[in-house]
């Protein structure tokens, strides 16, 4: 990824004399959000330039991230940095039966698929348009039961298999599935793991995944509305029964679902000079 020109700037300011630094720490779990409070200014995190958000910047975290992360920014010419200490992983074991055991061990066909099918996720990814969203992101079921297992690291069949990157919510199949927020359909398409699956792109690099899906109700390209109904819950992919697999990345991060459902969750870090 090329390093953003706001990235750049930051680098040639910090190197001129008089450019006085201050310097914050705080912690978050892997898959959560930092928020670096009050400036009103954007900044720099993982050579990414991250517009403020309610002029704040919002930070995130990936579920495979380690060790210290700084982010970066200029506030009327003084620079801050903040380092944020990845907490140890937190998530617990997850062990599932799947009776469809081709959805298991993939044999060569399936796995050329389902790379190609990675291929299209990937791109859809590393979009960056302009934000339509707002915080908290609206409820992905009318009535959200208790979901989770985010991070939860999965033995599938006796395997050890990859994280969980997203938040189960058990419901019936036909249940109304619904955007999290205002945004377009990048992807709307049945796939080997994730069943038939929606993708959309609400802006700022922040992809909502809707997956397993009974119907899906939409096409790439089209728009769609902050609570809009996209498809119905359903059981297709590898899955064990009826329920809407609900995941996020924003800017590239696998973030758990909880922090922009409930944004009061994020913890929040007041500039150095507070």
């Amino acid at each position: 990824m090329k390093r953003p020109l706001t990235a750049g700037l930051f680098v040639l300011l910090s190197s001129l004399p008089g450019f006085v630094g201050a310097q914050t720490t705080a912690s978050a779990p892997p898959g959560g959000v930092v928020r670096w409070a009050a400036s009103g200014a954007g900044c720099v995190f993982k050579d990414e330039a991250v517009p403020s958000l309610g002029g704040d910047c919002l930070l995130t975290i990936d579920l495979d991230d380690r060790g210290t992360l700084t982010a970066e920014r200029t506030v009327n010419g003084q620079r801050e940095t903040l380092d944020i200490v990845v907490d140890d992983y937190p998530y617990r074991e997850q062990r599932l039966t799947i009776k469809d055991t081709r959805r298991v061990n993939v044999n060569e066909e399936d796995a050329a698929r389902a790379a190609e099918e990675r291929k299209r996720i990937v791109a859809t990814f590393e979009r960056r348009s302009l934000r339509s969203f707002q915080l908290p992101l609206a409820q992905p079921l009318e009535r959200l039961p208790r979901g989770g297992r985010f991070g939860a690291r999965r033995i599938i069949n006796g395997e050890p298999r990859s994280p969980h990157t997203g938040a189960d919510y058990a419901a019936n199949q036909g249940t109304p599935v619904l955007a999290a927020a205002d945004g377009v359909v990048r992807l709307a398409e049945e796939h080997f793991f994730g069943g038939n699956s929606v993708f959309l792109d609400h802006g700022d690099g922040l992809i909502t995944m809707y997956l397993h899906l009974h119907e899906i109700f939409v096409d790439p390209g089209e728009s769609v509305t902050r609570g809009s109904v996209i498809g119905t819950v359903g059981s297709t992919g590898r899955s064990t029964g009826p329920h809407l697999h609900f995941g996020i990345r924003w800017r590239g991060a696998r973030v758990d679902p909880a922090f922009l459902l409930q944004p009061e969750r994020i913890s929040t870090v007041q500039p150095a000079s507070e």
